[in-house]
């Protein structure tokens, strides 16, 4: 099954799917220091996704965890209204979103550990999504993997990753083979931000997931790094690890804000140029809907 907000789902609903957004980003911290990425509209992300829907998009990953601006009954509402399956993050994002007095900021491995199994037994969470913000992990960052590795054992959540401009993949491939992690039940976000070919070929020889998110910001420039670099990958045999997201967490990006290209873009536009590139039709299929149909599902370890 895949864990949605609105409940459980059979895999073979998923039609399309989208690995990394951001629906609801509703925090005052946000809203004060960060404005660009101040979205906490139900009807401003309902517009944005029905254009997505009716082109077979049918199910988000919103990557924002509990005290970073996640709104479980947004999500609900949008779930309901848009007639799309949301998955919502436990875990927990860059320290810059959390309050001086947050218990993310000082929780050991194990209280990271009951916070996620509880919300994803609780709020119906689906994926846990943790971070590092350099190239080495810090102490609590260490903390907060362990944490995530003993939450994903003991429930078999799927396991999201934030690589701060892209980098520290290794490091953090390397973190979590150390604490016996299933790398097949990890994915990296942002890679494809730093899309050096070797570093590239390192990570996903690991056996480790990426998310490829940055189509929709080099739709409009000559330079598309995201798409030849998805389509080297995908030849050289790699196409059963790699899915697709837009981290679409800017007002600019969203056409319901006058913004563009719009979340739907990565659905329609950058598939027309993956179709374009000679991409096997399959192969194009795997990296929409039945890779995340595949590394969203799992066998249900809780009641």
């Amino acid at each position: 099954m895949i864990r949605t907000v609105l409940g459980n789902i059979e895999p073979d609903v998923v039609t399309g799917a989208y690995l990394h957004e951001h629906l609801i980003i509703d925090s005052s911290i946000v809203q004060n220091q960060m404005p660009h990425i101040f979205l906490d509209s139900v009807n401003d992300a309902i517009l944005e996704l029905l254009p997505c829907r009716d082109i077979g998009v049918n199910l988000f990953v919103d990557c924002m965890p509990g005290e970073s601006g996640r709104n479980i009954e947004k999500l609900k509402e949008i779930s309901r209204v848009a007639g799309v399956h949301i998955i919502a993050a436990t875990g927990m994002h860059n320290p810059k979103y959390y309050e001086s007095n947050s218990i993310f900021l000082k929780a050991d491995r194990e209280t990271f550990a009951q916070i996620f199994i509880k919300e994803i037994t609780l709020d119906n969470c689906g994926i846990i999504k943790i971070h590092t913000c350099g190239q080495e992990p810090t102490s609590l960052e260490r903390e907060l993997f362990a944490g995530a590795v003993r939450a994903q054992e003991l429930t078999g959540t799927p396991i999201l990753t934030h690589c701060e401009e892209g980098m520290g993949a290794l490091q953090q491939i390397s973190l979590l083979n150390s604490l016996g992690a299933d790398l097949s039940r990890v994915v990296l976000s942002h890679t494809d931000k730093h899309p050096n070919r070797t570093y590239h070929r390192e990570i996903l020889a690991s056996g480790v997931n990426v998310e490829y998110d940055q189509s929709i910001r080099q739709l409009n420039i000559s330079n598309k790094d995201s798409l030849s670099l998805t389509i080297e990958m995908c030849h050289a045999g790699y196409d059963s690890q790699i899915m697709l997201g837009t981290d679409g967490a800017r007002r600019t990006l969203w056409n319901s804000l006058g913004g563009s290209p719009g979340l739907v873009a990565l659905g329609r536009d950058w598939r027309i140029l993956l179709e374009k590139a000679e991409l096997e039709p399959e192969v194009i299929d795997s990296l929409f809907r039945t890779n995340p149909q595949k590394f969203l599902s799992y066998e249900l370890k809780f009641s």
